[in-house]
């Protein structure tokens, strides 16, 4: 046998495909909740990172919005839009834009890691906490969004949170159970 990166055994059929199996946290080595974790994960930061993007473009555009105050106000009056009206558009969309840049912050480190919990199941812990304080700000925002009346117009999008968030508690839950056993 010779030796490959990091001193793994290899075998001259197998190759380095061995490696993989020989180190720490690999799929054979974990629980069923560990490997549903990985995919929550992927999923948390893919999600995360166009949330962030959204975010972005959302403030810019408030603040474009805002510029558009001082530099064309008759622009604006002829469109039939108030400064007043124009001004706490412009507030409103750079607030929601910099709330989804900081829950997409929280969701991208939540499937780092999360990915890193994966592979091993005593530092879930951190995991655990942010599901549990993204799985609150879904459910405040589902009530917000029932008591505003617009539950329907975003059903969708407010479930697939929900289903998300809470399944990212559940197994969080399910490996810290699983590590304190």
């Amino acid at each position: 046998m010779r030796k490959g990166m990091k001193g793994y055994n290899l075998h001259p059929c197998i190759g380095y495909a061995d490696m993989w199996s020989q180190q720490k946290g690999s799929n054979m080595n974990r629980s069923g909740s560990q490997k549903a974790l990985f995919v929550i994960s992927i999923i948390e930061i893919v999600s995360g990172t166009f949330a962030f993007l959204a975010g972005i473009m959302a403030t810019l555009a408030g603040g474009i919005l805002g510029g558009a105050l001082g530099t064309a106000p008759q622009e604006l009056a002829d469109a039939g839009v108030s400064a007043a009206d124009a001004g706490a558009a412009s507030a409103i969309t750079v607030v929601l834009g910099l709330v989804l840049i900081i829950t997409a912050i929280i969701s991208v480190v939540e499937g780092i890691l999360g990915i890193r919990a994966s592979r091993d199941a005593t530092k879930i812990m951190p995991v655990w906490i942010l599901a549990i304080i993204a799985l609150v700000g879904v459910a405040v925002s589902v009530i917000f969004s029932i008591v505003n009346g617009t539950f329907a117009a975003n059903a969708g999008s407010n479930i697939a949170s929900l289903l998300i968030n809470g399944g990212m508690f559940w197994i969080a839950n399910n490996i810290k159970n699983e590590a304190m056993a």
